[in-house]
């Protein structure tokens, strides 16, 4: 397994993200968008992506995680 990079942090709510993580059948996500929130209690990212959706990505997940235009 490819280590993990994740360069997100909380404090970048509002900015723009690019996420890939694994899916809890095994299979890998992609989230590209706006970091809406961090939820805390959850331990989870949420990104608004270009369609309007909120995707909910777990931080244990992230396999690689940036800022985009940092």
């Amino acid at each position: 397994m490819p280590p993990r990079q994740n360069a997100v942090a909380p404090g970048d709510v509002g900015k723009r993200v690019s996420f890939q993580y694994e899916l809890p059948n095994g299979y890998v996500g992609e989230a590209v968008g706006i970091l809406e929130a961090w939820d805390e209690p959850a331990n989870t990212y949420l990104v608004r992506n270009r369609d309007g959706e909120l995707v909910r990505v777990p931080a244990l997940g992230v396999r690689y995680g940036k800022v985009i235009g940092r």
